[in-house]
């Protein structure tokens, strides 16, 4: 550790998740002499992948956008894969109690719909294809849906695949921009082995570049301006930079910072909230109905997939990783006994005796799956930050809730492109705000 005091860095990265690792290669292969910090014991944050029972388990179901492809092979990354397919189930109340799965092809050319409301739902997507988001970014989604789908049985089938397609379960609170963008570019894989095949790429590209990576390094706090800025470690570990770029939370870089934002300053972090699930991850032997591969609920908000019906995740050809969640609303408590007891009655309408073929299972009740909600009230993509830090000269930041493009690891990746890009051109103070300076 000595060593890394004794050297002045160009850029301190402060976080080794996707994002952080993204960033330093852009940065080193720049010619920056950078250090990347990590807290946990391994790169990865919530890309992490875990062995669980012989198969690689993601921290809840992770699926990989195309959009974000681009970047990722830029840095030298090339994911394998395959697309989920169409066979999905919707769940949906009865009128007189209880709940029916219905296949999809049935919801779409069955009598579960009239035919006013296909006419509905055909049109919508019609119409989606094409619109222009741009004049949606301060219009919520239940808005927006409510002018378009008369039928709520119709618009709650569009609202299980955005709250899937943006993990977002509050249709008052979510841009309609931002989420008829995901919608546009929905075409998603997952990912062969896990996130870990992400991750372990990207940190190997870090590493050629230069870039020097310490994990087991919690930061205390960031001090200074550019270009006499200190980063100090939880041991007593200072370390010298010339700039700063933070990839962890708005409120957890708010909390880092020595002083303090002004408050005019810190308002566009504090005022983000957090997108958070309950999910329930299993490792099994068999599925009693083994042609249902997808489902999501229409009339409530969860989701299940056997990712292990597209993906390869274990070399033992009878162990599948599948995984069940609830999209929690933002910024409100859950009880998490009852989650997991409704994820469970979820799959017992689905899966009927699944608790037979479990080989182990993993409920996390609180899932980060996002800092921020693309909130519509705050102006949608607008109401992110940018890289550049206003009020602090030198600190930059990146990560899913930072700039004016995408959501989730989309997000992450093109910010931390642009965060890098703003050091690397010297914008370090003339495109404050939410700007992507490339």
């Amino acid at each position: 550790m000595s060593s890394i005091s004794e050297m002045k860095w160009d850029v301190v990265v402060i976080g080794a998740g996707m994002a952080g690792l993204t960033a330093s290669v852009y940065l080193a292969r720049a010619g920056r002499k950078v250090l990347l910090l990590e807290k946990a014991v391994e790169p990865g944050g919530r890309a992490a992948t875990k062995n669980i029972a012989g198969s690689w388990m993601n921290l809840g179901p992770h699926a990989l956008y195309k959009t974000a492809l681009g970047i990722l092979q830029e840095v030298g990354v090339t994911p394998t894969g395959a697309m989920p397919k169409p066979n999905s189930l919707l769940i949906y109340k009865q009128p007189k109690g209880g709940d029916i799965a219905l296949p999809l092809f049935q919801f779409l050319l069955g009598s579960f719909l009239k035919w006013s409301e296909k006419t509905q739902l055909i049109r919508f997507y019609a119409q989606m294809r094409k619109e222009d988001t741009s004049i949606l970014q301060n219009v919520s989604l239940e808005k927006y849906l409510e002018t378009r789908l008369p039928s709520p049985r119709v618009r709650n089938a569009v609202l299980a695949l955005i709250r899937t397609s943006t993990y977002c379960s509050a249709p008052d609170l979510l841009s309609a921009g931002a989420a008829i963008v995901q919608l546009q570019h929905g075409q998603v894989l997952y990912v062969d082995g896990g996130w870990r095949t992400l991750v372990d790429p990207l940190k190997e590209q870090a590493l050629a570049a230069g870039v020097t990576i310490r994990c087991g390094c919690p930061v205390r706090t960031i001090t200074g301006n550019v270009p006499e800025m200190s980063v100090s470690l939880k041991d007593g570990v200072l370390l010298k930079a010339h700039q700063v770029l933070s990839t962890v939370g708005p409120k957890e870089t708010l909390a880092l910072l020595d002083p303090a934002l002004q408050p005019e300053d810190a308002a566009i972090f504090e005022q983000l909230v957090p997108i958070q699930a309950a999910c329930l991850d299993l490792v099994m032997t068999e599925m009693p109905n083994p042609k249902t591969t997808f489902a999501m609920g229409a009339d409530y908000p969860w989701y299940f997939s056997n990712h292990s019906a597209i993906a390869k995740f274990s070399d033992n050809p009878k162990q599948m990783v599948v995984h069940v969640m609830k999209y929690l609303r933002p910024g409100e408590d859950s009880n998490s006994k009852q989650d997991e007891h409704e994820l469970e009655q979820f799959l017992d309408l689905i899966q009927p005796r699944w608790r037979l073929h479990v080989v182990q299972r993993r409920f996390l009740p609180h899932l980060l799956v996002s800092h921020a909600v693309v909130d519509a009230a705050s102006g949608g993509y607008a109401g992110r930050p940018g890289p550049v830090v206003k009020g602090r000269k030198g600190l930059f930041v990146a990560g899913d809730w930072v700039g004016a493009e995408g959501m989730l690891l989309g997000a992450s990746l093109a910010s931390a492109k642009s965060a890098a890009h703003c050091i690397i051109n010297g914008k370090d103070h003339s495109k404050e705000g939410n700007s992507l300076g490339a």
